[in-house]
């Protein structure tokens, strides 16, 4: 058996010697399967696992050579992290190796075979292919019309493998208090929803140039959050307060706008507020300060914005309110920021 422990320790649900009973708890939690034991150490199993909705993350270590034939009725997508030891997938014209750190993919669609030494332990997201295949087509605005195939393996230091460990981490943190919340399924499917858009961009497939030309659309708790900032640039907003109107935690909050805005709510009021400011120095009409408008915007430290406001148009406030036709250089003179 391996010696590292379990990241999904918490969610632990058995360990067993016995094949009948590790093989019902794997086709519940992954998918049916037949299952064949090698001449070897006998099974010392280990199972742990986390479920959303529709979507579950499964912690599991055979300890002996075993092989895994999933049933044609397996409808689901496995993306698997290969924690330690090593393991094999036979396609008909291939075979992958599972490599400690490696993200491996398994598509319903195509047979294989998976084959575990020992000390092979991983860690694996079970996508439902038709929850996958609906994310797709309401990415492209179409129906799928051939199923998602993705590539059979990708390195450590890929950019989805580091993301897609971290995202089973935090997952695995937050369903607890979830599920004592009793949160709305609605708040968990938004969840699902964003992973499902985040392993369609960051792990290659046969669609990957097709969404390359359809980026992808914001989550709705995204969407909505970004309309109330948009609208409250004047005032401001509390960052709990806009997790709570938009009904996900903060800290989801956080991470979605990171992926999918590219910067925190906080950054993007910020450069909003920024984008109104000069607009609106662009558009003041004859007689008003830059301390008339930077007011107007419940900006309470003028110098420090001003330093801010250079930083990103390469000119004062000032300067901007200058380039005003309908102003003269005897109203400038008023302007109290340098």
């Amino acid at each position: 058996m391996g010696i590292t422990p379990f990241l999904l320790q918490k969610h632990a649900i058995l360990r067993t010697d016995s094949q009948e009973v590790i093989r019902e708890h794997v086709t519940h939690y992954l998918c049916p399967h037949r299952m064949r034991l090698f001449d070897g150490p006998r099974l010392a199993s280990r199972l742990s696992a986390v479920s959303l909705n529709q979507l579950a993350i499964i912690e599991l270590e055979y300890g002996a050579n075993v092989e895994i034939d999933p049933v044609e009725e397996s409808n689901v997508y496995l993306f698997r992290i290969t924690l330690e030891g090593q393991g094999a997938i036979l396609y008909a014209d291939r075979q992958v190796s599972m490599v400690q750190g490696g993200v491996t993919v398994t598509s319903p669609c195509q047979r294989a075979l998976i084959q575990t030494s020992p000390n092979c332990h991983n860690i694996i997201v079970r996508v439902p292919r038709h929850q996958l295949e609906q994310r797709l087509s309401c990415r492209l605005d179409q129906r799928i019309d051939i199923p998602i195939l993705f590539d059979h393996y990708f390195p450590e230091h890929y950019p989805g493998t580091v993301f897609l460990l971290d995202t089973i981490k935090y997952f695995a943190r937050i369903t607890d208090s979830l599920h004592q919340q009793n949160a709305p399924r609605q708040q968990i499917k938004l969840m699902e929803e964003y992973l499902y858009d985040s392993l369609l961009g960051l792990f290659m497939n046969n669609y990957s140039q097709r969404l390359s030309c359809n980026p992808s659309p914001l989550p709705h708790y995204v969407k909505s959050a970004k309309t109330h900032i948009d609208h409250n640039l004047k005032q401001g907003i509390e960052l709990d307060t806009l997790a709570s109107m938009v009904g996900v935690s903060k800290r989801t909050l956080q991470y979605g706008f990171q992926q999918f805005v590219g910067l925190s709510p906080k950054a993007y009021f910020t450069q909003q507020r920024m984008k109104s400011v000069h607009q609106a120095l662009i558009d003041a009409p004859r007689g008003h300060r830059v301390t008339d408008v930077i007011m107007q915007h419940g900006i309470n430290s003028p110098g420090h914005f001003s330093a801010q406001y250079k930083e990103v148009y390469g000119i004062t406030p000032v300067q901007t309110l200058q380039s005003n036709r309908e102003h003269t250089a005897g109203n400038e003179l008023a302007n109290v920021i340098p």
